[in-house]
C-alpha cells in the first residue's frame, strides 16, 4: 500500500452480514483522523443511504476513541504476543519482561507504562492525551466479515455454518504499538494484541521526553512507532487440518522511540472474537539473520497440496544482504508448523531474485516490496507476483510446491519506465478470457500485464483527456485490443503519485492518487483496458465516464458500495440468468455523501449454476 494520509481507504460495503445484524447497521465506510495530540486519533464509522436521494446526510454511527474511554480498563481484552499469548497486564508478565520495562528511563517505571498503555488515566509524569485511542495514521482499516461460502474446500461448510452469526469486526492498527479489534455495528472494542517485538517501544511512549516524539498539540506529527499490521489481511484456512479464520500482519523495520525496531510478522486466529479469549496466537517471528524479513507490504497466504495434504504458508518477502551478496527473495513461513521448528534457523521455502537481467546492476540492487497470490478454483497457489523498488514486476511461479520439483527463478514480467521509489500497494489480478491480468503501479504509472507464456509485448499506452474536474481515459490506438498486450498509463497530473489500488470488482480497478500540492484524486476505470467506463448520458447515450475526481484529502477518503441492479431477474431452475451489480463511487463532503462515479459490472450464470448453489451451500 509515500506520503500518508490520516485517514484509511474506505472500505466496500458488499461485506455479508451477519444473521444478527439488518441491512443498514453495518457502517458503508471508516475514516481515520487526528486526536488532539500527535500521538493520539479517532476512528469514526460511517453511514449513509445510498438511495437516489439529493445530498444524501452522512452520520457518524460509532467513533471508537470515545467508546473506548467509557469502558473500564480492567474489563478490556488486551493481549501481549511473542510465543505464546499472554494477558497485557504486569502479573502476568515474565521476569525478564519485567525487567525489561523497568529498565527504560526513567527507571523503576514499568509498572505505570504498562499501566498507561493499557489505558489509565495519565499522571502528571506521564504524556498526556485526549483518548485512549492512539493515532491511526500509516494504517488502513480492514473489516472481517462472517465466513463466506469457499466452493471446493473440504471441510469449509461446517466452520461457515458454526460461525455464521459471529459479528462483522473491524481491524486498526495504531502508532503505541497496539492492534484493536471491534465490531463493526456497536464499534466495541472485541481485542487489543501487542506484539512482543514492539512492547519495549510502546510502553517507552508513556514517558513525555521519549527522543524523537513531539509532544505539543501544533508539533508536525514525525515518526513514533510503526503501526503494527498497517496492512491487515485476512483468509480462512485449514493449517493442519483445522478450519480457522486468520488475520496476517506484518510491521515494516523502521526507527522507533527506543531505538530501531525489526521487521515482524505474526498471524492472529480471529475466528471467534465473542469467546472469552477472543483471539488467538498462532506465530510472531522477528528479522534475524538467518531470516532476513523486511515486513514490508501485506502478508498473503498460499495454499498447496504434498502427498494429497493440504499444506498453508506465509508469503513473506526477504531483503537482500549486501554483504553476503544475497539478492531479496520470497519466503514461504509454514502456518502449519509452531516457528519454533523454522525460526532460529530459517530453513522454510524461499525463491530469490535472479542475479541479473532485467536491469539488474547486481545481485542485491532491488528490494521486493509487495506481493500477491494467484489462487485456482481449488484455492491451490499457482503463481506469487511482486513488486520491487524499481518498478518491476516479477512472477514467482508455486507449481514445484505441488509438483515435488526445484523452484524455477523469477521471472521479470515488466518495469515501469518511470519508477524511481517504488510502491508498497501490491498488484491486483484480473481474470480475463485469455488468462490473468497482473495490475500494478509506482510512482506516477501504471500498468496491466498478462500472464501468458511467450512472447512479451508493449502494452497499449492509455491516454487523458481532461474534461472538467477529471479526465477521460481511452487507448491511444483503436486498433490493439489492450487485453492481448495489457495497458500502461502515465498519470496525467503533474507529480501525481498512486497512493492506493484496489479491486472493486472482477472487471474493475480502482485507486486513489496524490500530487505535491495535496490534492487527492479517485479513479474507477475498466481493468482489462485501462480505460473510463462506460455510462450514459442524460440522452440515454453511451459515453465514456469521467474519472480521476479530486476530494478533501481532510474528509473521509471515498466510499465505495455494490448493489444489485433494481429489476434483475430472480434465479430458475434450468434457465441462464445474468446478474447486474451497480457500483457508486461517494465522495464525503462534509456532512453529505455526493455520487462522483457509476460504473455496472454483469455476471452470467448457466442453467446449472441455481441447482448447484442451492445444493451445496445450505
Amino acid at each position: 500500500m509515500t506520503a500518508r494520509l490520516i485517514l484509511t481507504l474506505c472500505l466496500l460495503a458488499c461485506l455479508a452480514l451477519p444473521a444478527s445484524a439488518t441491512p443498514g447497521q453495518l457502517p458503508l465506510g471508516y475514516r481515520v483522523s487526528a486526536g488532539a495530540y500527535p500521538w493520539t486519533g479517532r476512528l469514526h464509522a460511517l453511514a449513509f443511504r445510498t438511495a437516489p436521494l439529493p445530498d444524501p446526510a452522512v452520520l457518524t454511527q460509532w467513533e471508537a476513541g470515545a467508546l473506548l474511554d467509557q469502558t473500564d480498563i480492567g474489563q478490556r481484552r488486551l493481549y501481549l504476543g511473542g510465543d505464546r499469548l499472554d494477558p497485557l497486564r504486569w502479573h502476568a508478565l515474565d521476569g525478564e519482561t519485567q525487567a525489561a520495562l523497568d529498565a527504560l528511563p526513567p527507571f523503576g517505571t514499568g509498572t505505570a507504562r504498562l499501566a498507561w498503555l493499557r489505558g489509565a488515566t495519565p499522571d502528571p509524569s506521564q504524556r498526556p492525551r485526549d483518548t485512549r485511542l492512539a493515532s491511526g495514521t500509516g494504517a488502513r482499516v480492514h473489516v472481517v466479515p462472517p465466513p463466506r461460502w469457499l466452493p471446493m474446500q473440504p471441510g469449509h461448510t461446517p466452520f461457515r455454518n458454526r460461525h455464521a452469526q459471529r459479528a462483522t469486526t473491524v481491524w486498526l492498527g495504531t502508532r503505541d504499538g497496539m492492534l484493536h479489534g471491534f465490531d463493526a455495528v456497536t464499534g466495541r472494542e472485541l481485542a487489543g494484541f501487542v506484539p512482543r517485538a514492539s512492547l519495549a517501544a510502546a510502553a517507552s511512549l508513556a514517558s513525555p521526553d521519549t527522543p524523537d516524539t513531539p509532544d505539543t498539540p501544533d508539533t508536525p506529527d514525525t515518526p513514533l512507532l510503526t503501526p503494527p499490521c498497517p496492512r491487515p489481511e485476512s483468509i480462512d484456512a485449514d493449517p493442519a487440518g483445522t478450519w480457522r479464520t486468520l488475520l496476517l500482519c506484518a510491521i515494516p523495520a523502521g526507527k522507533a522511540p527506543a531505538g530501531s525496531q525489526s521487521a515482524t510478522l505474526f498471524v492472529l486466529d480471529i475466528s471467534a472474537p465473542d469467546n472469552a479469549t477472543p483471539i488467538g496466537l498462532v506465530w510472531e517471528v522477528s528479522a534475524s539473520a538467518s531470516l532476513p524479513l523486511s515486513g514490508s507490504g501485506p502478508v498473503r497466504a498460499a495454499m498447496w497440496m504434498e502427498y494429497g495434504v493440504r499444506r498453508w504458508a506465509a508469503v513473506a518477502l526477504l531483503a537482500p544482504d549486501t554483504r553476503s551478496a544475497t539478492p531479496a527473495a520470497l519466503a514461504l513461513l509454514p502456518l502449519d508448523r509452531s516457528a519454533r521448528l523454522w525460526q532460529a534457523s530459517g530453513k522454510v521455502p524461499r525463491i530469490a531474485l535472479p542475479k541479473s537481467g532485467c536491469g539488474l546492476a547486481s545481485p542485491t540492487a532491488a528490494s521486493l516490496l509487495a506481493a500477491t497470490v494467484q489462487q485456482d478454483a481449488s484455492g491451490v497457489a499457482r503463481a506469487a507476483y511482486a513488486t520491487d523498488d524499481r518498478g518491476r514486476l516479477w512472477r514467482f511461479g508455486l507449481e514445484h510446491l505441488w509438483r515435488g520439483a526445484d523452484a524455477a527463478p523469477p521471472t521479470c514480467m515488466h518495469r515501469l519506465s518511470s519508477s524511481k521509489s517504488g510502491s508498497t500497494e501490491p498488484p491486483v489480478v484480473v481474470q480475463t478470457g485469455s488468462g490473468p491480468l497482473v495490475l500494478y503501479g509506482s510512482d506516477g504509472e501504471l500498468s496491466a500485464i498478462p500472464d501468458r507464456p511467450g512472447r512479451r509485448h508493449e502494452p497499449v499506452r492509455v491516454e487523458a483527456v481532461p474534461k472538467g474536474e477529471g479526465v477521460v481515459l481511452g487507448a491511444s490506438s483503436s486498433q490493439t485490443r489492450a487485453g492481448d498486450l495489457g495497458w500502461t498509463l502515465q498519470l496525467p497530473h503533474p507529480g501525481e503519485q498512486i497512493d492506493t489500488l484496489y479491486s472493486p470488482s472482477p472487471v474493475h480497478l480502482g485507486f486513489t492518487t496524490l500530487t505535491p500540492d495535496g490534492q487527492w484524486r479517485s479513479y474507477l476505470v475498466d481493468a482489462a483496458s485501462g480505460t473510463s467506463v462506460t455510462v450514459r448520458d442524460a440522452t440515454g447515450a453511451p459515453v465514456p465516464a469521467v474519472t480521476g475526481l479530486p476530494w478533501e484529502g481532510r474528509t473521509a477518503a471515498p466510499v465505495l458500495t455494490e448493489s444489485s441492479s433494481p429489476g434483475a431477474a430472480s434465479p430458475a431452475p434450468g434457465t441462464a440468468t445474468r446478474d447486474t451489480f451497480d457500483l457508486t463511487l461517494w465522495r464525503i463532503d462534509g456532512e453529505t455523501a455526493i455520487p462522483m462515479q457509476q460504473a455496472r459490472w454483469h455476471r452470467r450464470r448457466g442453467r446449472l449454476g441455481w441447482r448447484e448453489l442451492i445444493g451445496t451451500s445450505p
